[in-house]
């Protein structure tokens, strides 16, 4: 008896390792990763490649304008500085200022339509960091404590797994053997408990022969259902 009582112990703390086990993968997985931060990182990383392209024509455009306006003032001066005196070299030049005049202006309401774009595109991007910030934040704040939570666990665990080991030498090595074979088709339940003349683990009802085997100590005594070994604690 004392046999199947170190084995049923095996038993509680092999489940109790596999219930801490699935916990601590669990957490392994919450702190790898979280869809919620991962698409705001994402929308982050979008709405900033859309703002530095925003930037990036802002720029390019203003480089433009200061192109025209430097393109214009020699224009102006040749025009008016009295070394051209031939009348149609003088009217090329003339329209040669007045369209960059126009491009000029051209050139100013384009860009305040880039400058009010790429400002509104800043504001919308401050926004999206500023909630992915508060977003990170949270999550490594909840990566303390599940941190913390996995080295309890994992702590427990090796606790666990150091009182089996010593249970298993309380176990004759041809019942441990039979325990190993049982535990997967048995779901890691090889063994029940017999409770009012019932097997705790399938429910029904054990016969007189079982029981009274039991109650005798006759050995390995499996339910007459589901076929788990039965003891009484």
């Amino acid at each position: 008896m004392s046999d199947l009582l170190a084995l049923y112990r095996i038993q509680e703390l092999e489940l109790d390792i596999i219930a801490r086990t699935e916990r601590i993968k669990s957490i392994n997985v919450e702190m790898a990763g979280d869809a919620a931060l991962v698409e705001a990182r994402a929308s982050f990383e979008t709405a900033q490649a859309t703002h530095q392209d925003a930037v990036k024509r802002a720029t390019e455009h203003e480089h433009e304008i200061r192109a025209v306006v430097e393109k214009r003032a020699n224009s102006e001066a040749t025009l008016y500085g009295g070394a051209v005196t031939n009348p149609k070299e003088l009217q090329d030049l003339q329209m040669e200022f007045e369209a960059l005049s126009r491009r000029k202006l051209t050139l100013d309401d384009e860009m305040l339509h880039l400058i009010l774009e790429r400002d509104d595109l800043g504001e919308k991007l401050a926004e999206i960091q500023a909630g992915l910030d508060e977003m990170t934040a949270a999550r490594e704040e909840a990566n303390i404590d599940l941190q913390e939570e996995k080295d309890e666990l994992t702590a427990a665990v090796n606790e666990l797994l150091a009182e089996r080991k010593s249970q298993v030498t309380e176990v004759s090595p041809d019942l441990f053997q039979a325990y190993i074979r049982m535990r997967k088709p048995k779901a890691n339940r090889p063994l029940a408990a017999l409770q009012d003349k019932a097997c705790t683990s399938c429910g029904i009802e054990q016969n007189v022969v079982v029981i009274n085997a039991i109650n005798r100590g006759d050995g390995i005594v499996h339910c007459q259902n589901c076929g788990r070994i039965l003891l009484r604690l």
